[in-house]
C-alpha cells in the first residue's frame, strides 16, 4: 500500500472530526477500514469480523497479525486479550 494512503486513511483531519478517536467510538476514530487508536502515536488496527486483526504503531515500525478464525462473528469483549497484548507490545517495544 502508499504510504500517502495509509496517512491519509489512518490521520483524521480537522474538519472530520467525526472520525477522531473518541468520537467515532467510545475509544476508536476510523478511517479508510482502519481503526485509529487515541493517544497521538499514528497506531491504528484493521479488525476483522471473525477474529482477524493486524495492528500497527508507525512510529516504532512494530505490527502484530492475529490470524483467527471464530465460528461467530467477534464481539467488542471477544477482542480484550489481543487488545490488551498489543497495548503492553508498544509500551515495552514502542520507545
Amino acid at each position: 500500500m502508499p504510504a500517502a494512503w495509509i496517512d491519509e486513511g489512518t490521520t483524521p483531519q480537522p474538519n472530520q472530526a467525526h472520525l477522531w478517536p473518541g468520537t467515532a467510538t467510545p475509544f476508536f476514530g476510523y478511517g479508510y477500514q482502519a481503526w485509529i487508536f487515541p493517544g497521538g502515536r499514528g497506531s491504528f488496527a484493521f479488525l476483522g469480523v471473525r477474529g482477524q486483526s493486524i495492528f500497527v504503531d508507525p512510529r516504532s515500525r512494530l505490527v502484530m497479525v492475529h490470524a483467527a478464525v471464530r465460528k461467530q462473528p467477534a464481539a467488542g469483549g471477544s477482542r480484550r486479550e489481543s487488545m490488551m497484548l498489543w497495548q503492553a507490545l508498544v509500551r515495552e517495544l514502542g520507545g
